[in-house]
């Protein structure tokens, strides 16, 4: 690994170690690290709808865990990563709205497992918001 590989990999580390996996800076050359965290764009494949479904279940266990006060509604993925693993880990960060219809911006860690349905790791309000990248579309 040369000296520029492995700046690219040491800030890509940082993203991750620093966001959990719900940011990811893309490299310079638009490729990806084998087995890594992946930005997904295009919110019309198959990535996006199956992240899509995960979110649904993460409120939907979310709305469970805490009764009549986790009353949320999924709105919409305003930011996706997807890492393969046995499946799929999806790091999702959403709009959903409470029950007075205030939207509030969600993080979900959610594991697609092969043949055994949906586990919700993280759940939580996102601590930040990233408003603009100069590497992604702004929403």
């Amino acid at each position: 690994m040369d000296t520029s590989d492995y700046s690219e990999y040491s800030e890509y580390m940082d993203d991750v170690n620093n966001s959990e996996g719900f940011y990811v800076t893309p490299s310079r050359d638009g490729s990806e690290f084998p087995g890594g965290i992946r930005h997904v764009g295009d919110y019309s494949g198959d990535d996006y709808r199956k992240a899509k479904c995960a979110a649904v279940f993460a409120v939907e266990e979310h709305n469970k865990k805490e009764g009549e006060k986790g009353s949320l509604v999924f709105k919409r993925i305003v930011n996706l990563n997807v890492e393969p693993a046995a499946g799929a880990i999806y790091y999702i960060t959403m709009a959903a709205a409470d029950v007075s219809g205030k939207l509030f911006r969600y993080q979900a860690k959610v594991w697609k497992k092969i043949n055994t349905g949906y586990q919700v790791l993280i759940f939580r309000l996102a601590p930040y918001w990233l408003k603009f990248s100069g590497n992604w579309k702004k929403r």
